[in-house]
């Protein structure tokens, strides 16, 4: 019955889609180039600043998700496959996803501020970018175009994150945040068309 699929913590991972957590990868370009900028960081202690810098960004997207999964539902529920996920399905209680979304941003965000604010605010500004993309008024998802260049400014921000995962001081490049935006922008717009 849904009130049993309601206590179970299954659907809450799965709207949390940390399956999706792969796409951390693009923090790796910003890791690389800040090696290679500054070879001094390659160190043992890094190791600690880069697993928690990729799981504060995993939590922060984990967050957007689950936002992301709670506002899709009315549309999910009309769509063949997606319907039978676990909001548009019943299986979850919507308030309980509402404290999840919370509960995984604030994670995020603290791992994040343990790496500093030059890290926190990359982090803050992916969480942000969940908000403008899924809730309204904005909701830059429903908007051609805006959609696409809205979505890639998240490859950017995780190259800042790969970047100031290292311990880096400086800023990067601005031509590469640039490029690796329009590279996010060339594939969004493959996958809306």
């Amino acid at each position: 019955t849904n009130t049993d699929k309601k206590m179970s913590v299954t659907p809450y991972i799965k709207i949390a889609r940390f399956d999706h957590w792969f796409k951390n990868v693009f923090m790796i370009p910003g890791v690389v180039v800040a090696f290679y900028a500054d070879p001094d960081l390659l160190q043992m202690s890094v190791i600690f600043k880069l697993i928690c810098g990729a799981l504060a960004t995993g939590f922060v997207a984990s967050s957007n998700y689950v936002i992301n999964e709670l506002l899709d539902a009315p549309f999910d529920a009309l769509h063949p496959v997606k319907k039978h996920r676990p909001i548009p399905s019943g299986g979850v209680n919507t308030k309980l996803v509402y404290v999840e979304w919370i509960a995984l941003a604030l994670l995020g965000l603290g791992l994040a501020a343990l790496l500093g604010y030059r890290f926190f605010i990359p982090a803050l500004a992916l969480w942000i970018m969940g908000c403008i993309y899924n809730i309204p008024p904005l909701r830059s998802k429903d908007k051609p175009y805006l959609d696409v260049l809205s979505e890639s400014v998240n490859n950017p921000l995780r190259l800042l994150l790969g970047w100031y995962a290292t311990g880096i001081m400086v800023f990067p490049p601005v031509s590469l945040l640039l490029a690796y935006w329009m590279v996010g922008a060339f594939f969004m717009a493959v996958k809306r068309f």
